[in-house]
């Protein structure tokens, strides 16, 4: 299980730009191991636009993060405790998992914050 987020700049040319750095970015990590060691990425498309697709996972393995705390989750993320009660069992809710959300305001002096 994992929340995810697609992001997409519907053609804007400065997404386009972030798009062709991710390349680049991904093209130097890609050339320090030996070949067939990384799995290819290609930026997916959202409506015929270039798009850059993000998720976490909620639980991790324990055997998979046995030096991981565990961080409970909150009620806006797990309202009815369901999470919580799976990852009592053979999985962990911990800080690689942790999402945290803000939100955009705008103050009277019409500053962003």
């Amino acid at each position: 299980m994992r929340q995810s987020l697609t992001i997409t700049g519907l053609g804007s040319p400065t997404f386009g730009e972030a798009i062709k750095s991710a390349h680049e970015v991904f093209d130097i990590f890609q050339r320090q191991f030996a070949e067939d060691q990384v799995e290819s990425w290609h930026s997916p498309t959202y409506s015929g636009h270039h798009s850059l697709n993000l998720s976490n996972r909620y639980l991790t393995p324990k055997r998979d993060a046995q030096d991981m705390v565990h961080l409970p989750f909150t009620d806006t993320v797990d309202p009815q405790g369901i999470l919580e009660d799976m990852a009592k069992s053979n999985y962990i809710h911990g800080e690689d998992n942790k999402v945290s959300y803000f939100k955009c305001q705008i103050d009277q002096e019409g500053n962003r914050r």
